[in-house]
């Protein structure tokens, strides 16, 4: 056992050494997490996009038309930046990208609602961006639902029934909506979380193997097993220790410091988000080393590392569900620790769950933390074995021709 600890010492003390004389791995472990943690959280900062410009068309030029605009104008989410006579005009302002959406009021309008008859208003919507759009279409619901009420009230308040009367007559099914969550449908509250796990995700992943790519470079792996005194453990640990510590404190960070600035609700269990967290930081660990290993040069591993942010993201199921994915990527997604970590994490920030809620992420997440460190144990033997035998063979080869 104090083999094993003074190896362990050793190897951590070799990489702390390692890593200060690596500006590459400085940038990637020390920087780039500090630096796009606060960057991307800033991007959405906002959350709640407002002031989406629109254009009106009105044809009708009623005070009903005049009273409808006014209303649409007051909406927080949109902006009437200019009126239009032509719907050729306002297609051209959105084909430029000046405005995301139309809405035209058609003559006769103020008539057709007095002779009781539907007036009918079109909206011609940039659905290219479909949250924006999203957002013109329930903004202008709100507003013509909210004049349908007043129009519908009058009118039967004109037939002898007071305001509540009315009120059932117009209504009488009525939906009584209460979000649970994201009481703002922020899209901040929804991203920004998910962005800091796959910072510590990404960064760690690509710094480690970083580090285990360049002792295969620079052909060190058996001076690596010997500083180790021969433990396939303490080699690993001795590796990632250093790394561990570091991500265990900016995960601290990202879950305090950062989701108050950015003001992101944190409703659930402490133990089972640190639980989860220490098992996401170990599993990354692992198969930082494990892929590392099979690359002979640092800068092969960076770039293959490097474009594998982006489909991890898509396929980690944080942005698109994963029972919607085709089988052979949902398999895949399996075995990314973030997948199982998100859905826990999601669920335990935002809505409040407790250790009990995500057992099966928490059982997804063992599983994939013990698997990698198989692997990485077999893995690493091999290794060791082979260069180890190859240094002994050059060694032998030398001393003969001397």
């Amino acid at each position: 056992m104090k083999i094993r600890f003074k190896g362990l010492l050793n190897i951590l003390k070799r990489e702390v050494r390692l890593i200060a004389k690596d500006i590459n791995i400085i940038s990637v472990i020390l920087l780039a997490p500090l630096f796009y943690s606060f960057f991307y959280g800033a991007v959405y900062i906002n959350k709640v996009e407002t002031d989406i410009p629109i254009v009106i068309i009105d044809w009708d030029h009623s005070p009903t038309s005049q009273k409808l605009i006014r209303y649409f104008d007051s909406h927080q989410s949109l902006n009437i930046t200019r009126n239009a006579t032509h719907l050729s005009e306002a297609q051209e302002m959105m084909n430029k990208g000046e405005i995301q959406g139309i809405i035209l009021i058609p003559d006769k309008f103020e008539s057709q609602l007095k002779k009781n008859q539907d007036g009918v208003i079109k909206m011609y919507l940039n659905t290219s961006r479909f949250l924006v759009s999203n957002d013109i279409n329930k903004a202008v619901n709100e507003v013509v639902g909210y004049v349908n009420a007043g129009i519908a009230v009058k009118f039967f308040e004109s037939k002898g029934l007071n305001y509540n009367q009315a009120l059932n007559v117009i209504e009488p099914v009525r939906t009584d909506m209460r979000s649970l969550f994201n009481f703002t449908e922020s899209y901040g509250d929804f991203l920004i979380p998910g962005i800091l796990v796959l910072i510590i995700q990404q960064t760690l992943l690509i710094g480690l193997s970083e580090s285990f790519a360049k002792e295969r470079e620079e052909n060190t792996i058996p001076d690596l097993f010997e500083q180790s005194n021969g433990s396939i453990f303490a080699l690993i640990h001795g590796k990632s220790l250093f790394y561990f510590i570091l991500y265990s404190a900016y995960s601290l960070m990202f879950f305090t410091i950062n989701f108050y600035v950015f003001k992101i609700p944190f409703h659930g269990n402490t133990a089972a988000l640190i639980i989860l967290t220490f098992l996401l930081i170990l599993s990354v660990i692992y198969y930082s080393l494990l892929i590392s290993s099979f690359f002979k040069r640092k800068i092969i591993a960076i770039q293959f590392l490097t474009l594998t942010s982006y489909p991890i993201f898509l396929m980690s199921g944080f942005s698109w569900p994963i029972n919607t994915m085709p089988l052979f990527i949902r398999y895949l997604a399996y075995l990314i620790p973030s997948t199982p970590y998100l859905s826990a994490y999601v669920r335990i920030t935002q809505m409040g769950a407790d250790i009990g809620h995500v057992i099966p992420e928490l059982q997804h997440l063992a599983a994939l933390t013990i698997f990698g460190l198989l692997l990485l144990i077999i893995r690493l033997k091999y290794i060791c074995k082979k260069e180890t035998e190859c240094v002994y063979e050059l060694n032998s080869t030398v001393q003969k021709h001397i």
